[in-house]
């Protein structure tokens, strides 16, 4: 979150560190998905998906980290190499997407 003070013209930048992030890594087929393979030289990671919330979504419930007012979800995503997000249920949202390197599909 930015907050800008009018008087000084500075900007107030919170920033919280990685570590302080709740991690998720959902099972691939909550998401549309094969199972994660057993081996595959291009994956960084053994799950398909880690998730860090910025505040509470999903199996993250912290009551002092919530209420952002229309904003549902803010995550970093770090989607592993052939996977996306397939066909999953929500409904009434738009979903922004920053790709930082490669592809991304949304279901």
């Amino acid at each position: 979150m930015t907050v800008s003070n009018e008087k000084t013209n500075q900007l107030n930048i919170k920033v919280i560190p990685n570590d302080k992030l709740y991690v998720s890594e959902p099972n691939p087929l909550w998401f549309g998905n094969d199972s994660n393979p057993t081996s595959d030289p291009s994956w960084t990671n053994k799950n398909w998906l880690k998730s860090r919330f910025h505040f509470s979504f999903a199996e993250y419930n912290n009551w002092d980290n919530s209420d952002f007012g229309v904003l549902r979800v803010m995550n970093d995503d770090l989607v592993q190499p052939h996977r996306g997000f397939g066909t999953h249920p929500h409904h009434n949202m738009e979903i922004i997407t920053y790709v930082v390197n490669g592809e991304l599909t949304h279901q």
